[in-house]
């Protein structure tokens, strides 16, 4: 029975990678930064949780010791702390005789034209890209066995308490999803269980998946689209708008997936559903729609729709 390593593991997208381990029988040591709120897969018997931050190499080391492969997962905020986190990580997991190591970034990381120009800076989001390269760079250039990069999208609990403020804030309150998209724009999405089942079997079957680097992306959905499966999904009035000049003025400060969609705006992803197609086809793990994950998670959607009308 295999042991991995999880960083950052009270995150959503590192608490669906060891379901998916421990399902398949392996052990997990998991790295979180307070032992007193912890998700209940951390309750596990296969589980051991370790306390540290992911920039404290010293913790990581202690904790990835015995194991075989480790889960990366950083958060890009404050600006420069990704590239610490990673490179902390990395040094020592290879330290403890660390195999392989899989990353977790974002999608369109590794199209370099996409991002490394004006208009992704003017919109704000260079540093944002510029961050999860940083990240990939260290993870090839480490010298493990075998790496893997994986590159989500939209995450479908980003819909759900407490990320949703973060992107639709108007949602919880009165139902409407209020967007920053030109009509007809698309956005991918990427169902945190989908990351975790691409991450599990990377770790478990590395020649498989060595140095492959996967966009995770599945649906690609527009606003109108997205409010129609999150009405069907929770029974609730949801209406759509998209925000008038001045509101995006304000958003540009205080919600965080605006920027996002006025990046998308400016680029052309049609090849998108391509790539997804590609991907499922050679690793045999399919993807979940929004509207089945939205349905499994189900009470907590509720939960989040609670203040808003029936529809």
């Amino acid at each position: 029975m295999n042991t991995y390593l999880v960083t950052q593991a009270t995150g959503r997208q590192s608490q669906w990678t060891i379901k998916h381990l421990l399902a398949a029988g392996a052990k997990v040591h998991a790295v979180v930064r307070n032992l007193e709120k912890l998700p209940t897969v951390l309750n596990e018997a296969n589980v051991t949780v370790f306390k540290g931050e992911s920039t404290d190499s010293e913790a990581v080391f202690e904790a990835a010791q015995g194991c075989k492969g480790a889960f990366l997962n950083t958060f890009p905020y404050p600006p420069g702390i990704e590239a610490q986190q990673a490179t902390s990580i990395v040094e020592a997991c290879k330290k403890a005789g660390v195999e392989t190591i899989v990353a977790s970034t974002t999608f369109n990381t590794g199209d370099k034209a996409l991002w490394d120009n004006n208009v992704t800076k003017e919109i704000g989001l260079h540093g944002y890209y510029e961050s999860k390269a940083l990240v990939e760079d260290v993870v090839r250039g480490a010298g493990f066995q075998s790496y893997t990069i994986l590159r989500p999208s939209f995450i479908h609990f980003d819909y759900l308490l407490p990320s949703v403020y973060m992107n639709y804030p108007t949602l919880p309150i009165d139902g409407t999803l209020l967007h920053s998209l030109d009509d007809g724009v698309p956005i991918a999405h990427t169902d945190a269980h989908d990351i975790g089942k691409y991450a599990a079997a990377a770790l478990q079957n590395p020649e498989k998946f060595d140095r492959e680097e996967i966009d995770l992306a599945n649906e690609f959905l527009t606003p109108v689209e997205v409010g129609e499966i999150l009405k069907k999904a929770s029974g609730k009035d949801i209406q759509v708008r998209k925000r008038t000049g001045l509101e995006m003025e304000e958003a540009n400060d205080t919600v965080g997936l605006h920027k996002f969609h006025a990046w998308i705006n400016t680029r052309d992803l049609k090849h998108g559903p391509e790539r997804t197609k590609a991907v499922q086809a050679k690793f045999g793990i399919l993807f979940t729609s929004l509207e089945s994950a939205l349905q499994r998670e189900n009470t907590s959607l509720l939960e989040c729709l609670a203040n808003v009308k029936q529809g």
